[in-house]
């Protein structure tokens, strides 16, 4: 069994020990250069004076960021035929694809989310696609919501970076006209056509430059297939509410984390400029940093915390309860789950498809 699942999904236990260590050496190396800006002196006051009653809240933000991916991701694949996966079946995914980057696996979360639609008899191309859509949602919604806490702070008393409240007010509407633009009916054909054939990578130099130019034209073209799907998804709103109404529940769940964890070290921050710094801090994690990200979004999201008006010490002490729970913690239903995956591999072609709208 342990073989059929590392064929699958490329774990290694050698490298879930070598990740994990890495993630845990980049984050102290992240919290001893934060505490060359801070006094440990204060850290430590602000450990001490913790209130660990907030931290069932914490959990409970974890519960409710898990079932908002779980209806999302869900309804995203049933979306005009696809599969239509089971609530225990989609729980299991999510939860394997969680705790994907520090158990050892090459797939990563959005590998383990192509794998299961693929293997339910998505078509290589609508699987790839319908992923890149649940990823488009996903960063559509916390757009939103950090474009309007920067709208809020703009105009009220609270303290934030005029830049980072500009940044987000202008940015998501022009990336929202862009998508909006190439996801038309009038040019969606043409740019999610993907190209012809398959070029052969090899070591001849002469190959290198057909092989990006396909390349590129593959990703453009699934990158503006999964916009559309979004496009389609928001004209039918009351078609597949779980699609558009999970994610909201997924940022709020993370974001009740967070708030729980500084409410824990006595900060009492405003809603708005709490998203909007965890908004900022959060797109840290949409770079390929190794190890889940680990000590880049300690710090990132700590001085994106600091300058909304939070102090570094209780900031840092937060943002290592966040990620305790949305990092760390992960990982236990994640390797209690692993032995399902032979079963999921079993369970999955035989899923139906939904009925198309």
């Amino acid at each position: 069994m342990a073989e059929r699942n590392n064929e699958i999904f490329g774990i290694d236990r050698r490298k879930a020990i070598l990740t994990g260590a890495a993630a845990l050496a980049l984050a102290v190396a992240a919290v001893v250069g934060i505490g060359q800006v801070t006094s440990l002196h204060h850290v430590v006051r602000a450990l001490g004076r913790g209130d660990h009653t907030w931290f069932p809240v914490c959990l409970a933000g974890a519960l409710l960021a898990y079932a908002g991916y779980v209806a999302a991701y869900r309804d995203v694949a049933r979306f005009d035929g696809g599969p239509a996966l089971g609530v225990w079946m989609t729980l299991r995914i999510v939860v394997i694809g969680f705790g994907a980057v520090l158990i050892g696996s090459s797939a990563g979360t959005l590998g383990i989310d192509y794998w299961a639609l693929h293997r339910a008899g998505e078509p290589r191309r609508g699987a790839i696609r319908r992923v890149l859509a649940v990823s488009t949602l996903q960063w559509f919604v916390l757009a939103i919501f950090a474009c309007l806490a920067g709208a809020v702070t703009l105009t009220g008393p609270w303290r934030a970076p005029r830049a980072m409240e500009i940044a987000w007010v202008v940015a998501v509407p022009v990336c929202i006209a862009a998508a909006t633009w190439v996801s038309s009916p009038r040019r969606s054909d043409r740019l999610t056509s993907s190209p012809p054939g398959e070029v052969e990578l090899d070591r001849s130099p002469r190959t290198w430059g057909r092989w990006l130019q396909h390349a590129g034209g593959a990703i453009l073209a699934n990158s503006v297939g999964g916009v559309v799907i979004v496009r389609r998804l928001l004209r039918k709103p009351f078609a597949h509410p779980a699609a558009l109404l999970g994610f909201p529940l997924y940022w709020a769940g993370d974001v009740l984390i967070l708030y729980a964890a500084l409410r824990a070290f006595g900060v009492h921050p405003h809603p708005a400029p709490l998203v909007l710094a965890y908004a900022t801090g959060f797109a840290i994690t949409a770079l390929p940093l190794p190890a889940g990200g680990s000590g880049g979004v300690e710090a990132g999201l700590t001085f994106a915390l600091n300058s909304v008006g939070i102090p570094v010490a209780p900031a840092l002490l937060a943002t290592l309860v966040y990620r305790a729970f949305t990092l760390w913690l992960p990982i236990g239903p994640a390797l209690a789950l692993l032995p399902q995956v032979r079963t999921l591999d079993r369970e999955l072609p035989l899923v139906p498809r939904a009925s198309r709208a």
